[in-house]
């Protein structure tokens, strides 16, 4: 984790930025996210929301790559579960709005 504010915030909107323009590109190509970006995506919220910024870039950079999922997860049903681009950006508007 970053410590200070000072140093946290541009992080914070850095990657809100990025999955927001990830979102954008998706919703352009008239598509939901596959089970590789969504788990990413996920994952980048999950820890934007705990405030672990470079990690959450990292799970960004993987969502953009649509890079292959962890091991340990490749095979949970909840990982097969389908996310929206609209939950996506409902999630990361709940996560903004609630510092």
């Amino acid at each position: 984790m970053i410590e200070g504010s000072d140093a946290s915030a541009p992080g914070r909107g850095n990657i809100a930025r990025r999955i927001t323009r990830f979102l954008a590109g998706l919703e352009r190509a008239r598509r939901q996210p596959n089970r590789r970006e969504a788990y990413h995506l996920r994952d980048a919220l999950q820890r934007m929301e705990a405030q672990e910024y470079p990690e959450s870039e990292v799970a960004v950079q993987r969502a953009e790559r649509s890079e292959p999922l962890p091991g340990h997860v490749a095979n949970l049903l909840t990982t097969n579960e389908s996310v929206t681009v609209r939950q996506l950006r409902d999630e990361l508007d709940r996560i903004l709005n609630n510092p």
